[in-house]
């Protein structure tokens, strides 16, 4: 009998052991702020947390976890206890396979937690490696997709619209399915209508139910690109269309994930509407019509000579033409459409040959790279001469206009000039002032009116005059002042100069740009503190590379005073405070005395207590 119990109580510890864990293998997540990270595994234990987890990155480059990391259920945080595989204070380097296996620790969170988040750097969100709504239910998330999309019937036969310039209004809305304003996601939206790109792209504004509603003047039918997070698509538009998208959020995360990314998923993206089914084709195709989108396409160019170069892109060209060539299941629209953007793109390539390999290691992150000579041969472009768009119809949607400097330039005298090309040419330089948010000029509004093409005229009258009011508008409000300040200042007297006026009170710096995604969260963060201490002067310092019509139009909703400076007193300025980037913050005391200074913004409690710290 006394064997028998003791078998008992052993197999009763044995059953309470296995009980005092839940192991959850490749968990689903909501959204993710990186994917340097993945979860592999979460193990919850009575005493601890484990988390198994692979980080990517270069080999050689190092890398660690936050020791104020924390996982975090509901409204509680649980601590970073360290970890396995790397140090918790150091930095490791990654191998030679550019992939780390490592395990973390945490304090021990709820048996019954149906979810955790990960925050690196609670204190600095938009800094650190984030991953929301990690499942430890071993489910997978289910967001509600809509009836009507799960049984969706599209027309792909519709034929390409006519190259015709036409100028009209084109609206693009939508939802986003699992949307939350804690995720931090971001909506870009960029369009090649001929005159107006802007490199940084158009934020569109996301309601908190994830609804979305955006609408401009387009002039000819072409492609434009829309960026969910860091996931680009490749769409169609056409002047006078209505196109509804919805996206689905957590796929779109898992498609770019290396646990999930070949899994059998949903779609990322449903179209309806204007061209819905053309759309939907390019959602799956895009990566086709580009030469630059092949696999390590600027890690593969780095040193090489002109001519490898330009066997390495035909290469490319000609096996992604074949694939679309092959492709039983595209439309003819579609096929049309996509083998003019890849003759396009691979003509591009070649002309900008010299730019794109001398860049590639920067873009790649090789290190050490010698540059090979670039001279070539007068018959180098030979090839790229003869090809088919040249004499299409459709070479006008998209980046005509980079065509037809080419064309006037590069190759003067291989092309047979067309009557637009002149118009054209006087259109491009008054399209980048506007598309800077940059009102024309009276010497421009000249050169507008010379243009003959009435279309063309037409569509920089539009945004001329939609600039003109987003300007008026801003000017009308309050609560902010712009301040001058001589581009002579130096670096070492520039913040003695800005904050002088202000001596007796604390002053905070905000160094911020336009395209700075994190400086305007970390403003909407901070209005609390600046509602409640409003003693103290908030000052909002931005360069050069904020274009100055955006910088105008979006300072008035930034109370404060405000400075523009120079890239030249900006760079000097990062290099005197050794700080490597922005949001920067600077805390000024009552006696003009820095107190405090931080990159990435810390958090709006940490900065109100160095505020009311540097006020004593």
């Amino acid at each position: 009998m006394k064997n028998i119990a003791i078998t008992c109580l052993v197999l009763v510890a044995v059953c309470v052991g296995l009980q005092a864990k839940k192991v959850v293998k490749a968990p689903y997540f909501m959204a993710t702020s990186t994917n340097q990270i993945e979860f592999q595994k979460v193990i919850l234990g009575k005493d601890t947390t484990w988390i198994e987890a692979k980080i990517y990155s270069r080999p050689g480059e190092g890398v660690r976890i936050d020791s104020t990391a924390v996982v975090q259920v509901g409204e509680k945080m649980y601590a970073y206890l360290g970890g396995d595989g790397f140090s918790k204070e150091f930095w490791t380097n990654l191998p030679a396979s550019g992939e780390l296996a490592v395990t973390l620790k945490f304090e021990p969170i709820p048996m019954d937690a149906e979810s955790l988040d990960f925050y690196e750097m609670p204190a600095k969100k938009s800094e650190g490696w984030n991953i929301y709504g990690v499942r430890l239910d071993g489910k997978k998330p289910e967001i509600g997709i809509p009836e009507k999309l799960l049984n969706q019937q599209l027309d792909y036969s519709q034929p390409l619209p006519d190259p015709d310039l036409k100028n009209g209004k084109t609206v693009i809305r939508g939802q986003i399915l699992g949307y939350n304003p804690v995720y931090g996601t971001t909506l870009n939206f960029n369009c090649s209508d001929w005159f107006f790109f802007d490199v940084f792209g158009q934020s569109l504004p996301i309601a908190e139910d994830g609804s979305f509603y955006y609408e401009t003047n387009l002039m000819i039918p072409g492609d434009a690109t829309l960026r969910v997070g860091r996931k680009r698509f490749e769409i169609f538009l056409v002047p006078g269309g209505e196109l509804e998208i919805t996206f689905n959020l957590p796929e779109i995360y898992w498609s770019e994930s290396r646990l999930f990314g070949k899994k059998d998923r949903r779609p990322l993206v449903w179209f309806e509407g204007t061209y819905a089914g053309l759309n939907t084709e390019l959602t799956k195709y895009a990566g086709l019509t580009s030469i630059y989108s092949a696999d390590n396409f600027y890690e593969n160019i780095c040193g090489v000579t002109p001519a490898q170069y330009k066997k390495y892109v035909t290469k490319i060209y000609e096996k992604n033409r074949d694939e679309i060539l092959k492709n039983k299941l595209l439309s003819d629209a579609a096929r049309t459409y996509m083998i003019n953007n890849l003759e396009m793109s691979y003509f591009f390539a070649i002309k900008g040959y010299k730019g794109t390999i001398s860049y590639a290691p920067m873009i790649s992150g090789k290190k050490g790279v010698k540059r090979a000579d670039m001279t070539v041969g007068e018959n180098y472009y030979d090839d790229i001469l003869k090809l088919d768009f040249i004499h299409s119809p459709y070479i006008r949607y998209g980046g005509y206009p980079d065509f037809v400097r080419a064309a006037t330039e590069d190759f003067k005298g291989k092309f047979e000039p067309q009557p637009i090309w002149e118009d054209i040419l006087r259109a491009k330089p008054l399209g980048s002032t506007l598309a800077r948010l940059k009102p024309l000029s009276e010497k421009q509004i000249l050169t507008l009116d010379s243009i003959s093409e009435p279309e063309i005229k037409k569509a920089l009258t539009i945004r001329n005059q939609k600039v003109v009011a987003l300007l008026a508008e801003s000017a009308k409000k309050t609560g902010y002042t712009v301040c001058q300040l001589d581009t002579a200042v130096t670096a070492g007297s520039l913040l003695a100069v800005i904050t002088r006026p202000y001596r007796g009170k604390v002053v905070l710096i905000d160094m911020w740009n336009t395209w700075c995604g994190p400086c305007m969260r970390a403003m909407n963060s901070l209005k609390p503190v600046k509602e409640e201490l409003k003693d103290v002067v908030y000052v909002y310092v931005a360069d050069e590379s904020s274009p100055e019509g955006k910088w105008k139009i979006t300072i008035p909703d930034i109370h404060g005073i405000h400075y523009r400076i120079t890239n030249e007193q900006s760079a000097a300025l990062g290099k005197l405070y050794e700080y490597p980037g922005i949001p920067t913050y600077f805390v000024i005391d009552r006696e003009g005395k820095l107190s405090y200074k931080v990159t990435g913004f810390p958090g709006a409690e940490v900065m109100k207590e160095e505020l009311l710290k540097a006020g004593k």
